[in-house]
């Protein structure tokens, strides 16, 4: 066998079920409130809180606090680099899954 697999490339803190359809999600709009993601997702406050926090870390994902109305409004969006990193995830997911024997 010659060269890396490329499993060997897909960034981990993508790879959970929950945060690959946080950042699926993110892929289609500029930005979403908190409330949007998590009624689309049907996730706790908790368990989505505890995803987007791995995802700030690994700064592929931005979260703002803004007032709206007099109200607190929490927003996502990809960081810079964010969206061009999870397009090179799905692309390294592709070799995977179609990588020959």
């Amino acid at each position: 066998m010659t060269g890396e697999h490329p499993r060997t490339r897909l960034l981990t803190a993508i790879h959970s079920p929950t945060r690959l359809a946080i950042l699926g999600t993110l892929r289609h709009v500029e930005q979403i409130n908190f409330a949007d993601l998590q009624k689309a997702l049907d996730l706790s406050t908790a368990d989505l809180s505890r995803q987007l926090s791995i995802l700030e870390k690994e700064s592929l994902i931005e979260i703002g606090k803004f007032r709206e109305r007099r109200h607190p409004v929490t927003r996502i969006w990809f960081s810079e680099s964010g969206r061009q990193r999870f397009d090179d995830y799905l692309d390294q997911l592709r070799r995977v899954v179609q990588a020959d024997i």
